[in-house]
């Protein structure tokens, strides 16, 4: 008998299983295809090798402004997939060395029962393993939008996207939050048409509008052409069947696509279905999440769940941080790490980085805040870079009863690496005057932090004077 059977291998799964390996426990984990999951095989790893080879790219073109012209005559996109290719490889094999002291099947994982998982290929149960503990880190999976159906060949996934042997030359993307404005911004910068189409009426719909509008005018500049407020439709292919027909409805006018590929970025669904939870009284919503408690344990006392199963946001970090708290709480630690506050970035260029509160979410909240911001055309640091963003910014909430900072958001260079001093304030529960103490390097990037803050205590240095 197992102390501990893992069903998932991404980054909660494994996560979980290395720290209780360490801690002692004996430790069986199900895949059902690839370690490392969505992150590693078609999400965080093979879109950031994309994104830093066409950022080079853009970045060589940019040189032509201070005098350095070079000449690009092809790009090869099967070889630049050969190196993203390369790149999902090195994290998968990192991950099976992690895992080298669990046992790993590769198999579909259902709970027989409250210790025991069968483990199915092709629908058939080729092993039975028991255990005193399960964790459920099973993920979520691309989502089928109305009239647009996956046939891998034309309409794609980010799955069937990322195991493309080249690129097409015209892209529609359906869904312009992360996914979407991240791709749509490395294709273009590598010479792909690219049509970004959004139904709500902005794009990064979960964004606040002054920090989105930054990222708009950029993808425009880049060559995207974006469609928001609209509604796409599948019509089918053209005769000859080289590309497909999308007809997307913007109020009362319609416009006709033709595109070689639609890869559809519009939402996930929870892969919790069919595993047996509800058999043995795990609890889940509507959409198939997984209730857990502050220890991620469920209903069912000798169950946890941590990662993308048990709700949004949706990312790697914070399945690692799940897949922590379980393994702490398996070996009886009584006081758990905190679940947040888990900071987002969007890897667009320029970047978004976001963490805590946003304006909308505390306006809804009913939270008096004041807002306060430091522009990007102010930092030495950017307004010396070959591609600086003077759009772009930082900016902090900060509640008005306490002085605490609610929420921080950038947008400009360096916002992926940034938004974590902001991070690191918000879950110490820092006040201004304590933030202020933090010293910064010049010239940096990190210098918005002391920047804002010190604009936010009245007293900016080198920021425009009110």
């Amino acid at each position: 008998m197992y102390d501990v059977i893992v069903l998932g291998g991404g980054p909660a799964g494994y996560v979980a299983a290395v720290r209780l390996v360490e801690k002692g426990f004996k430790v069986a984990l199900v895949e059902r295809k690839y370690l490392g999951g969505e992150c590693t095989n078609w999400g965080c790893i093979p879109s950031k090798a994309l994104i830093d080879l066409s950022n080079n790219l853009y970045s060589l073109k940019a040189l032509s402004k201070a005098g350095l012209s070079y000449s690009i005559e092809r790009i090869d996109y099967s070889r630049l997939l050969k190196h993203v290719e390369r790149a999902v490889i090195k994290s998968r094999e990192g991950i099976k060395y992690l895992l080298s002291d669990v046992d790993v099947f590769y198999g579909v994982g259902r709970v027989k029962d409250v210790n025991t998982v069968e483990v199915l290929n092709n629908s058939k149960v080729v092993k039975e393993l028991t255990g005193k503990n399960i964790v459920v880190a099973t993920g979520t999976e691309p989502n089928v939008i109305p009239s647009f159906k996956f046939d891998g060949e034309r309409i794609l996934s980010n799955r069937e996207f990322f195991e493309l042997k080249s690129f097409p030359n015209s892209i529609a993307i359906i869904g312009a939050g992360a996914i979407g404005c991240e791709i749509s911004s490395a294709l273009a910068k590598l010479g792909v048409e690219v049509h970004l189409i959004e139904i709500m009426n902005k794009i990064l719909p979960e964004v606040d509008k002054d920090l989105s509008d930054v990222v708009h005018k950029h993808l425009v500049k880049q060559g995207v052409k974006i469609y928001t407020s609209a509604q796409a439709k599948y019509e089918g292919v053209t005769p000859d069947g080289k590309e497909v027909i999308v007809k997307l409805s913007l109020g009362s006018d319609l416009i006709e696509l033709k595109v070689e590929k639609v890869l559809i970025a519009a939402g996930r669904k929870y892969n919790t279905s069919g595993l047996g939870l509800e058999n043995v009284g795990v609890e889940l919503d509507s959409k198939g999440v997984i209730s857990v408690n502050e220890f991620m344990r469920t209903t069912v006392p000798n169950i946890y769940a941590a990662g993308d199963v048990t709700g949004p946001p949706l990312l790697a970090h914070k399945a690692f941080r799940e897949g922590m708290i379980v393994a702490d709480a398996i070996a009886g630690v009584k006081n758990p790490l905190p679940r947040g506050p888990i900071p987002m970035v969007i890897y667009t260029e320029p970047e978004v980085g976001l963490v805590g509160l946003s304006e909308t979410q505390a306006s809804k909240a009913g939270i008096a805040y004041k807002v306060f911001k430091f522009p990007f055309i102010a930092l030495g640091r950017d307004y010396a870079s070959i591609k600086s963003t003077p759009e772009g910014f930082v900016k902090i909430l900060i509640e008005e009863n306490t002085r605490k900072m609610l929420g921080a958001a950038i947008v400009g260079n360096a916002a992926s690496e940034v938004i974590h001093l902001f991070g690191m304030g918000l879950t110490l529960g820092l006040d201004l005057t304590e933030l202020r103490k933090v010293v910064t390097a010049h010239p940096t990037y990190s210098e918005v932090f002391s920047e804002v803050v010190n604009e936010a205590l009245g007293e900016p240095l080198h920021g425009p004077r009110k």
